[in-house]
């Protein structure tokens, strides 16, 4: 297993402990290790006649403490949370505690997906890189989709003893991850010195959701003597559930229009939702260890996490987009721009109401996602002597995941409406109040599906070998190799949107286009489907909303098969007078699930070796320790998927063909080497400047993985009739790519750390350096592939490809202190306070077509910046411990940084009629969060806790980035402030 804390004393490894209270009168060493921390407190026996005072720390400052001493002793650059006590980690998820970290911030969106904030924290950045790898006691784990990470808001808090980020690796450590590792450590039986028992339980509410919820754990853990060695045993569970709201509110991007001869530019429309999320996590961890004699330890575990997710969206919005879409003033013309021509407020309609009207929508979107990850391993550790230390491991992973995601709207057609505030945190619309009252306005309007079944598993086999040298500068050497055996069959169906009845659509004869022949909701229809719905408080009151309007119930959204049999009927009397395609979308689940286009079947297997010298020079006047090593890995990767060709007609024999499908594999085999050097410096017994150099790798998920592609083909520009092959040009258009190869880092660390008093009393400082090549990005590219004739033929592609560089420098300060010299009761007070710096330089070419940013108005707007990358961030926490009493004032901030250019809702077509999209940047603009907890301790063992997070109640707010327009707010979304009261009893 890997070590990365050496041991200062030669003794056996094994049945070691942690003790539970750090205590200030002994000198401690920590061995940090993926198998967890073990160590020894030892303190010169007193005198018969002394009277010696035991200071028994516990709670903020005994986290404070154990995640300083880790730090300290490391033989890499690491910081860690350490739990204040059993199932307690200073916040209530993984997530919400990363974000205090140094270096680390937190996204506040699902998947990265502007248009849906988390009910959590949701993304884990170190040192502005998202690439971050997940690990649990020092061994790989990974969700079912992904195959290379998982969401830490997935993981029980209460089943972690510590979380540990790694910002340097050593050789010993496994392969992965650009910005860091974090890993996920677990308690094992005989950290403890005999029987442990604690539970815990919370109720927590939401102020917009206005629901409470419970959250219960429970852990108990005991060793005992046998003739056989000593055995140890640990239990732990914990269940919990969420409810939160989230009320969101967009303005859609400002299209270059020209309104009474003048040059404007007009918002295509606005957006209102409330999501309600309902979460359940469920967490359960087995460990079991045996030490049959004092060299032998071998141990088993079992963890397993269940994250269940789903929430119910309302949604009223307004589509101006272009043509005779397009919005235009009314008669009293009563429109404001801003300084840049942009429209702020007026009455809206369109060129010909009567015929058109206004585009307007509601739907109603019901999502349910279920995660799980379970781990097996077991191991055993043997020490025959003081030199030799041997460790085996096997590890096996089941991952799986489901998601079910139904969305059912309808079509209303006002003919006009008062608009407000567009561009701004609070746009407001005003429409006639008995016109969207009435049912028999609407139509139904749109469909949507989306379907994932996702497994994937991985068997690991590690062994590790090190000997220690007696009086020499090689303190020791350690060698080790790992295999891992990985695998994934997931489906992913993609957002399959069907469109029922739109105002673009025909009359019924063809001659032309008419809202009013547009088939409207029945009462049959309307008492069985819709509810009349109307956003309460949205946003606490401060945005105005539509008063009332028809939607469909989420329990016809969540029957999704049932409601849309019914309301499609059959096509010949529902559909053949109309657009017969309108019936094609009667429950599509079936089919797609079992469509070849959208299965993706990875596996992968890797081979990785090791050599790593500790070294120390101890008797220099400033001793320097470290390590020195190479990691060698070999990694082959095989994908089986999909490949359709359109059918090519108009086209002499042995040039067309029909439509087929081929099966696509693709394998690689590639190998890399990554060096690492730690350097420790001990200036003083206090004050350590430490280095690290190190080479670093990421791989491409299994998603972006996927061997998939369809052919298109067209007439090159110019030709009537083909002839040739040469007349035809062949296209693609994928967000995947089986050829991908790793991101690759090289990276320096520079740090200096001073330990300046016994209390909980240290200072950091940091410079960093990370030179990034590869990036995964879409860009267009050339492929030759053979058709279904035997023809090689070139294939424009756009798909996602290895390209360009970036650079990342920054600077990392940090304080902790507790100002025990303070007259009593201020001396338990205390402070933690980081600021974390980073600039970046991006070298990655932004003009390929169809893919790099552009504006709507088809300006370009050049290199762009890194994503997910904050150039300043900081803490501040504020602390009181004593006499059982504990408080915490947290503030977090984030400065601005970029989401995604082109995402979903910000890539409108370009104005009437013009082919093509524009893609534009979103922003998240800066961000502080402040939460607060209380507790107190009673009976020595019994804990009362009171909670509060996001107190401040803060808008997580969008910038849309456009050239003439100028910055605009995109969106704003208004989250539950959380509270929360518990009880914790531990024996």
């Amino acid at each position: 297993m890997t070590t990365n804390n050496k041991h200062v004393i030669k003794k056996p490894f094994l049945k070691k402990q942690l003790p539970m209270y750090i205590k200030m009168a002994s000198s401690l060493s920590l061995v940090v290790g993926a198998m967890g921390i073990g160590s020894h407190a030892f303190a010169q026996e007193p005198a018969a006649d002394e009277q010696v005072e035991e200071v028994i720390v516990s709670g903020q400052r005994a986290s404070i403490q154990s995640a300083q001493d880790i730090k300290k002793n490391s033989s890499t650059i690491v910081d860690s949370i350490v739990s204040e006590d059993i199932g307690k980690l200073p916040d209530r998820s993984v997530t919400e505690a990363l974000q205090r970290v140094p270096g680390v911030t937190v996204g506040r969106y699902t998947n990265n997906d502007a248009e849906h904030p988390a009910a959590e924290g949701s993304g884990v950045a170190v040192r502005g890189l998202s690439q971050v790898r997940a690990e649990l006691n020092g061994r790989d784990v990974f969700s079912a989709a992904s195959g290379r990470g998982l969401s830490f808001e997935d993981v029980p808090a209460e089943l972690m003893y510590a979380v540990d980020t790694y910002k340097s690796p050593s050789a010993d450590m496994i392969e992965g991850g650009l910005g860091g590792t974090v890993n996920l450590r677990t308690r094992m039986p005989f950290d403890a010195d005999g029987q442990l028992v604690s539970v815990s339980a919370k109720g927590n509410y939401g102020d917009q959701i206005k629901e409470t919820n419970g959250e219960y754990s429970g852990l108990y853990s005991n060793r005992w003597e046998t003739g056989v060695g000593e055995f140890g045993v640990l239990i732990n569970a914990s269940t919990s559930d969420l409810s939160s709201r989230s009320d969101q509110v967009y303005t859609r991007a400002f299209l270059p229009r020209e309104i009474n001869g003048d040059d404007v530019w007009v918002s295509k429309g606005v957006d209102w939702r409330r999501n309600d999320y309902e979460s359940t996590r469920q967490g359960g961890y087995l460990a079991l260890q045996w030490a049959p004699n004092d060299e032998t330890e071998l141990y088993f575990t079992v963890f397993q996490s269940k994250h269940d997710t789903t929430y119910d969206e309302n949604a009223y919005f307004l589509e101006g987009a272009n043509g005779d879409q397009a919005l235009f003033p009314t008669a009293e013309d009563d429109w404001e721009y801003d300084a840049n021509g942009a429209l702020q407020s007026g009455t809206v309609t369109v060129s010909n109401p009567a015929q058109w009207g206004l585009d307007f929508g509601t739907s109603t979107r019901w999502a349910n996602n279920v995660s799980e990850t379970t781990d097996y391993s077991s191991g055993i550790k043997w020490s025959p002597d003081d030199n030799w230390k041997f460790s085996a491991d096997l590890q096996y992973v089941k991952a799986d995941a489901t998601v079910d995601d139904f969305t059912l709207g309808l079509k209303v057609i006002p003919e006009e409406g008062y608009m407000a505030g567009i561009g701004t945190e609070t746009p407001s619309i005003q429409l006639d109040p008995e016109f969207m009252a009435d049912y028999s306005n609407y139509s139904l309007g749109q469909e949507m599906t989306h379907f994932e079944r996702n497994e994937a598993e991985a068997k690991t086999a590690r062994f590790d070998a090190e000997y220690n040298f007696d009086d020499s500068v090689i303190k020791s050497v350690k060698a080790g190799v790992r295999y891992s055996d990985k695998s994934a069959d997931n489906i992913n169906t993609d957002y399959d949107w069907n469109t029922r009845y739109a105002t673009w659509f025909t009359k019924l004869d063809w001659s032309g286009y008419d809202k009013n022949s547009l088939p409207k909701v029945t009462a049959d229809e309307a008492s069985k489907y819709l509810n009349l719905y109307s956003f309460d408080n949205f946003q606490r009151g401060d945005v105005a909303v539509p008063a009332a309007g028809y939607l469909y119930s989420s329990a016809a959204v969540k029957d999704f098969m049932a409601t849309t049999n019914a309301i499609n009927g059959d096509r010949a009397t529902t559909c053949a007078v109309y657009q017969s395609w309108i019936c094609d979308a009667i429950y599509p689940d079936a089919n797609r699930l079992t469509d070849p286009q959208y299965r993706n079947q990875q596996s992968e297997t890797s081979f990785a070796a090791y050599m790593m010298a500790n070294f120390g020079f101890d008797d220099l006047a400033m001793p320097i320790d470290g390590n020195l090593g190479v990691r060698v890995v070999e990694v082959d990767n095989e994908a089986d998927g999909y490949e359709g060709w359109n059918r090519l007609e108009g086209a002499p024999p042995g040039v067309g063909f029909e439509s087929k499908v081929n099966p696509y594999h693709v394998q690689h085999s590639r190998s890399y080497v990554l060096p690492s050097l730690n350097l420790r410096l001990k200036a003083t017994d206090d004050f350590f400047i430490r280095f690290a150099a190190s080479e670093a790798m990421w791989a491409p998920s299994f998603a972006e993985l996927q061997a998939k592609r369809i052919i298109t083909n067209s007439k090159k520009d110019g030709v009537n009739n083909i002839a040739t092959i040469n007349d035809v040009k062949f296209a693609q258009d994928q967000f995947s790519n089986p050829d991908l190869t790793p991101m690759k880092a090289t990276q320096f660390d520079l740090t200096a750390e001073w330990y300046f008093d016994d209390n909980g009393g240290m200072a950091h400082a940091a410079l960093f350096s990370k030179q990034i090549d590869d990036f995964f990005r879409r860009d267009n590219v050339v492929s030759d592939v053979e058709n279904p004739n035997g023809v090689v033929v070139p294939v424009n592609s756009t798909k996602l490809t290895n390209i360009g560089s970036g650079d990342i420098k920054g600077a990392e300060i940090g304080v902790s202190k507790f100002f025990d010299f303070l007259p009593a009761p201020f001396d338990g007070l205390g402070i933690q306070t980081s600021y974390t710096y980073i600039d970046s330089e991006a070298k990655i070419p932004a003009s390929a077509d169809g893919v790099s940013p552009i504006d709507t108005d088809r300006s370009r707007y050049g290199q762009m910046p890194l994503d997910q990358l904050s150039k300043n961030a900081y803490n501040i926490v504020g602390m009181y411990e004593k006499d059982g009493f504990s408080a915490r004032l947290a503030y977090t901030w984030r400065s601005e940084y970029l989401i995604t250019w082109g995402g979903n809702g910000f890539d409108p077509d370009f104005n009437f009629g013009s082919s093509g999209k524009a893609r534009l940047p979103v922003y998240n603009d800066d961000y502080g969060q402040l939460d607060a907890s209380v507790s107190y301790t009673f009976l020595d063992n019994y804990t009362v806790t009171a909670e509060a997070s996001n107190l401040l109640k803060e808008k997580t707010v969008g910038i849309i980035d456009q050239n003439g327009a100028g910055d605009h707010v995109a969106y704003s979304y208004a989250q539950d402030a959380r509270f929360a009261v518990g009880i914790r009893a531990k024996f």
